[in-house]
């Protein structure tokens, strides 16, 4: 019986960070959907495609850089 209460305080650990809601993986396919659209019409759609998929990844890691630079 002593046993689980020791086992049961000794198990601390820290809960992870919580996401926030981003519009960053619905960038990121609309980047992807840009890119193949472009593929059959004009090469410029799936430049603006590339464009936002980088844009779209880099703003998604920034975020989940942030969030892990909070937790103490």
């Amino acid at each position: 019986m002593n046993e689980s209460t020791t086992a049961e305080t000794e198990t601390t650990e820290t809960p992870e960070p919580e996401m926030r809601p981003t519009y960053a993986p619905a960038a990121l396919a609309m980047g992807i959907m840009f890119a193949f659209w472009g593929i059959l019409t004009h090469w410029s759609m799936s430049l603006i495609g590339g464009l936002m998929m980088v844009g779209a990844i880099w703003s998604w890691m920034h975020e989940i850089r942030n969030t892990w630079s909070e937790t103490p």
